[in-house]
């Protein structure tokens, strides 16, 4: 008789898991409400594709700036000092009524002088801007 009480008492007795629900809540809420989204800007880059091929025509239209490995600048196929790039790329926008800029740097070229070109041509107004190297074959 005592082991029938014993398996009734067992078999009716239930697990309460509300308490277990209300935690998951507030563990939920507490997450959500200390969540923090940053809003990350940056410079958009078209970076070319390897597939991608320029056309002459838009060659022609671009302005193209060649940096050397040694810090010098090329503008339209003309050799200009740091502290005239800024002049050779306003004549070189106006020449080609063009906003579109292709900066080619060389492999071996050091950031600044990359950097320092992108800057001389968003200060002149550039609207597009694109990045090229040359490859090895």
């Amino acid at each position: 008789m005592k082991r029938r009480e014993k398996n009734e008492a067992i078999g009716e007795s239930e697990l309460n898991i509300t308490p277990l629900i209300d935690c998951i809540f507030l563990l939920l809420i507490f997450f959500m409400v200390t969540t923090v989204f940053i809003d990350v800007k940056g410079l958009q880059v078209d970076l070319p594709g390897a597939a991608e091929a320029q056309d002459e025509e838009q060659q022609k239209k671009d302005i193209n700036i060649q940096v050397s490995a040694s810090g010098e600048y090329t503008v339209a196929g003309e050799l200009v000092s740091a502290s005239e790039l800024a002049m050779a790329i306003r004549g070189a926008m106006e020449d080609n009524n063009n906003k579109n800029v292709i900066i080619y740097g060389d492999p071996e070229a050091q950031h600044r002088y990359i950097v320092y070109a992108m800057d001389m041509a968003q200060g002149q107004g550039a609207e597009g801007m694109a990045f090229a190297i040359e490859q090895e074959e």
